[in-house]
């Protein structure tokens, strides 16, 4: 299945989504109207500066999560039926209903918190109504756009679940961006001994280079071949094996070394040593706690704030 965007340029709603399967089409009014100077016609695609540029990016995830359920199920005329499927998403206000119904499918899918609750527990920490923020949904993320400021929320099944997927999946560039080098380095423990540590690593290097890099995002030059590429990965890590001493940290090592490959390598093979689940925990805690304050908490029964993780937001100002 094919999945792409396209502007109808006739139409006030001018944002539509086409589906295609083999000779079979069919359209879908997104009902949003994008501006057309933010339009990439190259790309097909909405600016990144777009309040619903994720939300487009979640809603073609859930179309081919969709489409491969039916597809399991023998489920014939599978487009009619997704087509059907994205018009009730889309019933009431559009394209943020889009949105927020996703985001839904995901939470319960995944045991989170759903749209609802964030809502509510971001109008009990900032005294705002509805018309006065616009919401943004990144993944397991909500982003709140005021007038003054942009508020950003979590919690930690949202948090363990986004650490799970780029691990388990090897998004290399995905655990640079979005995880903090200095909390994984905190939950390393030094009694990983330097044998295990570098067999295993080994072990994931050898994925990197073979099964798993092009799917990774490794930056190839444009004068650069894969094989160059591949030589100068592996000089950089009989580096990393070089400066290993018995009491390395591994994570801060591997983060000075190189942040594009080694990092991201350290951290996979850390969490494949210890349980991901504990680790996962770990780095909420680490995050919301000791992050210099930034994150607030907000619950809805103060007695749970200790005890039940799961039924607490965490809420700062995004920088």
């Amino acid at each position: 299945m094919i999945v792409k965007y396209y502007l109808n340029l006739d139409s006030d709603n001018n944002l539509f989504c086409q589906i295609i399967d083999e000779n079979i089409k069919e359209s879908i009014n997104m009902k949003y109207n994008v501006d057309p100077k933010t339009w990439n016609y190259n790309n097909q695609k909405i600016s990144g500066n777009d309040l619903h540029f994720f939300t487009l990016k979640n809603f073609e995830s859930y179309l081919f999560n969709r489409y491969y359920d039916l597809q399991k199920l023998g489920k014939e005329k599978i487009l009619e039926s997704l087509k059907a499927e994205a018009l009730c998403l889309l019933k009431d206000s559009g394209i943020v209903d889009i949105s927020k119904n996703v985001f839904n499918f995901y939470a319960d899918k995944f045991s989170l918190n759903r749209y609802d609750k964030y809502i509510q527990a971001f109008e009990k920490f900032t005294g705002l109504r509805q018309k006065d923020y616009k919401v943004e949904i990144i993944d397991y993320i909500l982003h709140f756009h005021t007038n003054n400021e942009i508020y950003e929320m979590d919690t930690y099944a949202g948090k363990s679940l986004m650490l799970k997927e780029i691990v388990q999946n090897k998004r290399y560039f995905d655990i640079v961006e979005l995880t903090e080098a200095d909390i994984w380095s905190e939950i390393y423990d030094e009694n990983i001994g330097k044998h295990k540590f570098l067999s295993k690593m080994s072990n994931e290097f050898e994925i990197c280079l073979n099964d798993n890099f092009r799917r990774t995002g490794i930056f190839i030059g444009p004068n650069e071949s894969l094989e160059n590429r591949k030589n100068e990965i592996r000089k950089m890590f009989q580096k990393f094996i070089d400066q290993s001493k018995r009491n390395t940290n591994w994570i801060d090592l591997a983060w000075n070394i190189n942040e594009e490959i080694l990092y991201p390598l350290a951290v996979i093979t850390m969490v494949s040593i210890f349980d991901l689940q504990v680790c996962c925990l770990e780095y909420c805690e680490l995050n919301f706690y000791d992050q210099n304050e930034e994150w607030k908490s907000i619950c809805f029964d103060d007695d749970l704030e200790n005890d039940d993780n799961d039924q607490v937001f965490y809420i700062r100002i995004f920088k």
